[in-house]
């Protein structure tokens, strides 16, 4: 680390000025600053002492920066990096204390004291200060492993706090920059570029924080579904508490690094806001459960004064409320068989899934329109109603905010039609034909017929594979000869078998051709081209035909062999009962 040997060499000449020279006996040059400025004071006795102190502790922590280096050459596993941890924290309090250096030096500048003799030092410092700060924050930053949901919640745990640990100490590096560039403009030295690196390094950490905190927070979505389907699945649950853990040591890492770019006047209202929904912490009283219970005794209590004021004529809206909607009802079973012709005859191809949605919102429409009628006629004002289902509704999507991260994969499934219902599919680590599709969930009925239901955000999250899109498949097959064989021979008995089963395509052509040379075997591939839905019954079929066929023609599948070979020999010098013995 070049940089990190030309700072520490500075910090050595820096100090080192503190014993070589004496500040009771000013050189010439300082002989003509006290004369010509009288202001200036001498360094007390304690204050030389101090900048001596710091200079031998500046010389154990050189000393214990280079014992720690050279344990990092031969350090391994978990020694290495309890090495790495310690040399970076050893070095962030080295960079702590060359700013407390320079901050004194600073201070007792500006309280009238001679400091000319620190300053040159003190200005290389915090020169290569930037850059040092910087160079920590990448190196910490490099061993930082993200969580790897795949593994075991022990595993994850274990990776989450080593990679937190690495995020604070980055964070510390900010702080220490931040210290950095405030003592450098005591010193009137231009730090424009140190704050534009800061603010961008800060502004990129938050982003990619937020993004993070978005695929923790829809780990813990798709986790909270899959114990709901197990509960009894303790590793499920383990790993669920791991994720709603992580997301809060996230949330922790944001608001700590905000912290720091509020010093910096960087708008932070966006990822402010972010936490807040992550957090759950609203103190609005509109999403307070009272307001909808007031509402609603509102618009009862004027329901009830005037059924009993009016009478007769209040009866008659009733009858006449109960009217509208069972026409509605009606009208609705009619509108939706009306879209459901128009899609039978439309050419237009749509899934399955947005067939279903079209006719749902069809026929509910029309109610929700028949029930407004009907209430408009029982004198409710509409406005306070809507009102109140809005922030209702409201409340309840920010409940269900998990269930609405499903509902918006299932509208991208909807939109960008992947795979419909039929489809055989493999997503979410599993395989098998979809039987249902909702705008939350997925229902796949596996081949050893078991019905998964899987949240639309773990599939859509996922590597889709729609088995059955194309028309066509081709079979990939392999089979082993003796290199004694005749293999024009075996690639004509191939295609005749091949060629022989109607279900196999002639356009593509089937295909053969030697696939590698094993060590026992001759390896040769088979590739014929069959409609999708015939694939396995024509593989398996061909599989059994083409055993058949080689076995009629003598053409032997060869299985690996070994010759072992046995040496005799007769000890030296042995008696003839010694024979034969090896």
């Amino acid at each position: 680390m070049p940089l990190r040997g030309i700072f520490l060499l500075l910090l050595i000449l820096g100090f080192s000025q503190v014993s070589a020279q004496d500040v009771n006996e000013p050189a010439t040059e300082q002989v003509v600053e006290v004369v010509a400025e009288p202001q200036v004071k001498p360094l007390s006795q304690a204050d030389i002492t101090r900048l001596e102190n710091e200079a031998a502790t500046f010389d154990r922590n050189l000393l214990a920066l280079d014992d720690l280096e050279s344990r990092l050459n031969s350090a391994k596993g978990l020694t290495l990096e309890v090495v790495q941890i310690r040399f970076d924290r050893r070095w962030i309090k080295t960079l702590r204390d060359a700013i407390g250096y320079a901050t004194f030096v600073a201070d007792r500048r500006d309280d009238g004291f001679d400091t000319a003799v620190y300053e040159e030092a003190v200005i290389e410092i915090l020169k290569l200060l930037p850059q040092a700060v910087a160079e920590a924050s990448d190196r910490i930053a490099s061993r930082a492993v993200l969580p790897d949901v795949s593994k075991s919640a022990a595993d994850q745990a274990a990776i989450d706090q080593k990679f937190f640990a690495a995020v604070a100490l980055v964070n510390e590096t900010n702080r220490v920059l931040l210290e950095a560039i405030a003592v450098a403009r005591r010193f009137d030295l231009d730090v424009a570029a140190d704050e534009a690196y800061i603010k961008n390094h800060m502004i990129d950490t938050a982003k990619n924080a937020s993004v993070y905190l978005d695929i923790a927070k829809s780990d813990v979505a798709g986790l909270k579904a899959s114990t709901a389907m197990l509960p009894e699945d303790a590793e499920l649950r383990a790993q669920l508490q791991v994720a709603e853990v992580r997301v809060k040591q996230i949330a922790s890492a944001i608001q700590a690094n905000l912290d720091l770019m509020a010093t910096l006047n960087i708008e932070t209202a966006e990822f402010k806001q972010q936490l807040v929904t992550a957090t759950g912490e609203i103190t609005s009283s509109v999403f307070e459960f009272d307001v909808v219970r007031g509402l609603a005794a509102d618009a009862g209590v004027l329901f009830l004064d005037t059924a009993l004021e009016k009478g007769p004529d209040v009866l008659f809206k009733i009858i006449l409320f109960a009217f509208i909607c069972y026409v509605f009802l009606k009208l609705s079973k009619l509108v939706r068989a009306g879209v459901e012709r128009a899609l039978n005859a439309s050419d237009a191809h749509i899934s399955r899934l947005l067939r279903d949605m079209i006719l749902a919102i069809s026929g509910n429409l029309v109610i929700f329109v028949g029930l407004m009628i009907a209430l408009s006629q029982l004198g409710l004002s509409l406005g306070p109603l809507l009102t109140g289902l809005g922030i209702a509704g409201f409340i309840v999507g920010f409940a269900l905010q998990d269930s609405l991260s499903n509902f918006a994969s299932g509208l991208m499934i909807l939109f960008y039609r992947p795979f419909d219902v039929n489809d055989t599919i493999e997503a979410a680590g599993v395989r098998g034909r979809v039987s249902h599709m909702s705008l939350v969930n997925t229902t796949i009925l596996t081949f050893d017929n078991q019905r998964l239901i899987i949240p639309n955000n773990k599939v859509w999250q996922d590597v889709i594979i729609n088995v059955t899109y194309q028309t066509r498949r081709r079979i990939d097959m392999e089979f082993g000869i003796t290199y004694d064989q005749d293999i024009d021979e075996v690639f004509e008995l191939l295609l005749e078998v091949v060629n022989a089963d109607d279900r196999v395509l002639e356009d593509p052509e089937a295909d053969v051709k030697v696939g590698s040379f094993g060590d026992s075997s001759v390896n040769i591939l088979c590739r014929p081209w069959v409609k999708t839905a015939d694939y396995w019954n024509v593989y398996w079929d061909l599989n059994k035909q083409v055993k058949h066929a080689f076995d009629a023609r003598g053409i032997e599948i060869p299985f690996p062999q070994r010759d072992v070979h046995i040496y005799e020999e007769r000890l030296v010098g042995g008696s003839d009962s010694d024979e034969g013995k090896v």
